[in-house]
C-alpha cells in the first residue's frame, strides 16, 4: 500500500524576513522526492519542523490524510539525517545499529565492508564511510519516511554512487526526501522535485523551471 506524507501550513519569520510562508510538499513511499533551494532558503529548517525536532505551533503534517498532531517525534514515523554528525563520537557503529534496532545483516547485504567496521567509532572512519553508515541507520530504521539533509556533500563520486544505490533500494519500502546543494545528484535520483524559493515550495515538472525560479543560471 502506498503511503503519503504531506505537510503544509508552515509559516516562519525572522524579524521582517519571511523564511517560510507558502509550503506544500507530498512524499510517497516507493519514491524519492528532491528538495532544492539556495543556501539560506530554509530547507534544513523545514526538515527539522516536519521531523518534529523544532518546536512549532502551527503546522500540518499528515500521513494518508491523517494528522500526526503536534507531538509525534517518538512514534518512529519519520527519521531525519542532519547535515552534521548523527552518531555520537563515543558509540561504535555496531552499538549505534543496536540502539536503533537495525539488524547488522541488513547492512552488510548492501555494504559488505561494514562487517569489518562495526567496532569502529566515528573518528576512526573516513567521512565517506561514516556518511554511508549514517544513511543506512536512517533508511533501515522503522520509520516509514526518511528526510536526508546533505547526504552527498563533501563526498567522492565513488561514495555518492554508493549512496544513490542505497537510496534506490530503500525507496522500495520507504518514502524519501533528499536535499543537497549538489543539485545534479538530487535531480538524477528524484522521482519528483520541489524548489524552495522566496518562502514557497514549487513543484518542478520541467527542468527549465529551475532557471525561471532562479535556482540555476541559464547557459
Amino acid at each position: 500500500m502506498i503511503r503519503k506524507l504531506e505537510f503544509d501550513s508552515i509559516h516562519l519569520s525572522f524579524g521582517d524576513r519571511s523564511l517560510l510562508s507558502n509550503i506544500y510538499m507530498l512524499c510517497e513511499t516507493g519514491r524519492v522526492t528532491g528538495l532544492l533551494g539556495r543556501n539560506g532558503s530554509g530547507k534544513t529548517t523545514l526538515m527539522k519542523i516536519v521531523f518534529g525536532a523544532m518546536a512549532f505551533e502551527q503546522k500540518s503534517v499528515r500521513i494518508n490524510s491523517n494528522s500526526l498532531g503536534m507531538d509525534y517525534l517518538g512514534k518512529n514515523l519519520i527519521a531525519y539525517l542532519p547535515q552534521r554528525s548523527l552518531i555520537p563520537s563515543y558509540l561504535s557503529m555496531g552499538k549505534a545499529f543496536s540502539l536503533l534496532n537495525v539488524p547488522q545483516e541488513e547492512i552488510t547485504v548492501l555494504f559488505p565492508e561494514a562487517g569489518n567496521m562495526m567496532d569502529m567509532r566515528p573518528r576512526e572512519l573516513s567521512g565517506g564511510y561514516l556518511r554511508i553508515f549514517e544513511i543506512l541507520l536512517i533508511v533501515k530504521s522503522k520509520a516509514i519516511f526518511c528526510l536526508l539533509d546533505e547526504p552527498f556533500s563533501g563526498l567522492t563520486p565513488l561514495y555518492i554512487d554508493k549512496i544513490k544505490e542505497i537510496l534506490q533500494e530503500a525507496k522500495n519500502k520507504k518514502g524519501i526526501i533528499v536535499t543537497d546543494h549538489m543539485h545534479r545528484h538530487v535531480v538524477e535520483i528524484a522521482d519528483s522535485l520541489y524548489v524552495l524559493a522566496n518562502g514557497q515550495t514549487y513543484h518542478v515538472k520541467d527542468p527549465d523551471q529551475l532557471i525561471t525560479l532562479g535556482y540555476v543560471n541559464a547557459l
